[in-house]
């Protein structure tokens, strides 16, 4: 027997004394916990205790979780409660399936509530767990790319490849190719490779093609588990590394390991660690026809799945599973119902604000009717000599005019043709895909006709790829869909924390194919200087959207004009700058170097109904508007303007 088996065969026997450093601590934190007040500080300890059971004695686990859990109610702390029911969850996992998973999704629903995504993520993780003990590796699959996206977003580099890892670990058992990319994806964080659980799934990944480097990985999980007093990982690793042996026809050696194994499932209490390490048994003394060791160990591995897993607790995990599945659906319902009403209330909210400016003109039109004809009265009494009533006369006629021709919904008239634009590439990329699928289709026929089984297979995945491509470019689509409808929607909105950089290029981009729609002669240089460490701002998206097309469409107009004046030898340009200010304010800069502002009206451009634009081609109510919205956030629009270009500055504070 070589060395590496000798060690092996040692560590069963140092089982009892594998817990001792873990126990010192245990006690020093039950001194504490018998002397603390009750208090936040109190359950704190009880559920430290509670985890460093968790490998050592799970009726304890669970008794400490239990009392953490009350205190927290009793003190009516929601974030304590929070994390006593996920120890509390954790510790029956390994007990009681049913009762954990309902748990679990307590502590989910919770979490969701008070925003805890560590805890939401340790909840999608764990209930993906418990549907693999419960012989569903594919949910537990699903659970894990659910629950790698809550890492991404949370900066935990580590948790997101510890999802890869385990997806590796699920597929090791039965297919070693993929059990290989996902782990070898895992490892770009370099601590994977001191994991115990870890390791046991490359052993199983490499059992087959190469196994003298196999058995390396289960002795290393076995050494790990010991160094870490794990006895849950060191049961486990002991069943795979037991019928590694058989197979490599070790056969004494395997039932030493595998009553290891059972040993350190027995102290924990663990009742998976029993059954497999009973099951593996039972399969050895049965294959040697010594039977009375073969029933012994059948009888301990059917014990086991009774209490873990028997018909009752699989039906009850049934009925758990479709019970959130409904209230999924429900709320998924509710949501919809929710939306529908909103765009329902934001339709009618439009119609009113159509109908209130429709009221507004049509008083005013009223009023500059009558002043018109008591000015030609008075100018018919005082003849033509009185010039100054007569230039007050045409005056009152343009600004009746302007009144006349405004856009009651100027700034979704702008949008029109920008969306049009945008919203016509993801469509183009969904048609092209959809023809091109049709066309492997019938290639696909083609082949099967013929039964070339490896060309099939590679038509088959041109298509899903395929697949792939119009399902991405088609949520583009609808991106754009919900962006125009969340900018249609009237009234104050409600403040969301805002990507400001992504919220001005996506307004540069449509008001810049919006001109282009509109006048084909148009053309300009944009670009931008963003701040890529601005954080997010509370604002209404849709209103400071307004802000940065009007504001956007201005620049590029004023840029427009004088490239027409000045020709070939002008560099039309527009740039949009953002960044963090030394006061603590986020400053979005819209520069151009179009014509610039005379100081003479520099003054009285955000006065409403003021324009320089000809009569017809403005309200005069842009500026103004934009105005009143950045000082509605509690913010300033501001401008800096000489004899060449204009930049207007939006400061919103954070």
């Amino acid at each position: 027997m070589n060395k590496i088996i000798y060690l092996l065969l040692l560590f069963p026997l140092a089982i009892p004394s594998l817990a001792q450093n873990k126990i010192e601590r245990i006690d020093s934190l039950k001194q504490l916990y018998r002397t603390s007040e009750r208090d936040s500080k109190l359950i704190n300890n009880g559920l430290q205790i509670s985890r460093e059971y968790l490998q050592l004695n799970i009726d304890s686990a669970i008794y400490y979780a239990n009392e953490a859990q009350n205190l927290a109610e009793e003190i009516n702390n929601e974030q304590l409660v929070l994390t006593a029911k996920l120890t509390m969850a954790r510790a029956h996992s390994e007990r009681d399936i049913p009762t954990s998973m309902n748990i679990y999704y307590e502590t989910l629903n919770l979490a969701r509530k008070l925003g805890d995504l560590q805890i939401e993520a340790s909840c999608t993780y764990d209930i993906g767990l418990l549907y693999l003990y419960a012989g569903s590796p594919e949910k537990y699959i699903y659970y894990l790319r659910k629950t790698r996206p809550i890492y991404l977003k949370l900066g935990n580099v580590r948790g997101a490849n510890n999802c890869l890892a385990e997806i590796g670990g699920v597929y090791s058992y039965e297919n070693p190719d993929s059990a290989r990319y996902y782990l070898n994806l895992a490892s770009a964080d370099s601590s994977h490779w001191n994991s115990e659980y870890h390791q046991y799934y490359w052993g199983n990944t490499d059992k087959d093609n190469k196994p003298e480097k196999a058995k390396r990985h289960f002795l290393k999980s076995l050494e790990i588990s010991k160094d870490k007093n794990n006895l849950r990982c060191y049961s486990l690793a002991s069943r795979w590394l037991c019928i590694f042996l058989q197979e490599q026809d070790e056969i004494d050696s395997a039932v030493v390991v595998g009553k290891g194994g059972l040993k350190a499932a027995y102290q924990l209490g663990f009742l998976r660690g029993i059954r497999n390490n009973a099951e593996q048994l039972h399969k050895i003394y049965n294959n040697l026809n010594q039977i009375d060791s073969a029933y012994k160990y059948l009888t301990i591995q059917v014990d086991a799945q009774n209490e873990l897993l028997s018909q009752e607790k699989i039906n009850q995990i049934q009925q758990t599973s479709i019970r959130e599945q409904r209230r999924a659906q429900q709320l998924q319902a509710e949501k919809d119902q929710i939306q529908a009403q909103i765009r329902l209330f934001g339709a009618g909210g439009i119609a009113l604000v159509f109908l209130a400016f429709t009221i507004v003109f049509y008083r005013n039109q009223r009023k500059t009717k009558k002043s018109n004809q008591l000015l030609r009265q008075q100018s018919q009494e005082i003849n033509e000599k009185n010039s100054e009533l007569e230039t007050s006369y045409h005056n009152l006629k343009s600004t009746q005019a302007q009144l006349i021709q405004s856009e009651k919904m100027a700034s979704l008239g702008e949008l029109t043709a920008g969306i049009a634009h945008e919203i016509q590439n993801p469509l183009n990329f969904v048609n092209n895909f959809s023809e091109v699928s049709q066309e492997l289709i019938d290639e696909m026929g083609e082949e099967i006709e013929k039964g070339d089984l490896e060309e099939i297979k590679e038509l088959s995945k041109d298509i899903s790829g395929n697949l792939a491509k119009i399902t991405h470019h088609g949520k583009r689509a609808d991106a754009i869909v919900k962006g125009m409808l969340a900018h249609s929607l009237s009234g104050k909105g409600e403040k969301v924390p805002t990507d400001l950089n992504a919220l001005a290029e996506e307004y540069l981009k449509l008001s810049y194919h919006g001109l282009r729609a509109k006048d084909k002669s148009f053309n300009a240089d944009f670009k931008t200087d963003f701040d890529p460490d601005l954080p997010k701002i509370n604002i209404v998206p849709q209103d400071i959207g307004r802000v940065l097309l009007n504001l956007i469409n201005n620049a590029f107009q004023a840029v427009h004009e004088r490239g027409q004046v000045e020709g070939s030898d002008y560099k039309p340009e527009v740039t949009i700058t953002t960044k963090l200010t030394a006061n603590g304010q986020q400053l979005i800069a819209i520069s151009d170097n179009g014509p610039g502002i005379p100081p003479d009206i520099k003054d009285k451009i955000f006065q409403p109904f003021f324009t320089t634009k000809p009569t017809g081609q403005g309200t005069g109510l842009g500026l103004s508007l934009s105005y009143d919205i950045a000082k509605a956030h509690g913010g300033e629009l501001e401008i800096e303007s000489g004899t060449e270009g204009a930049t207007f500055h939006i400061l919103l504070p954070i």
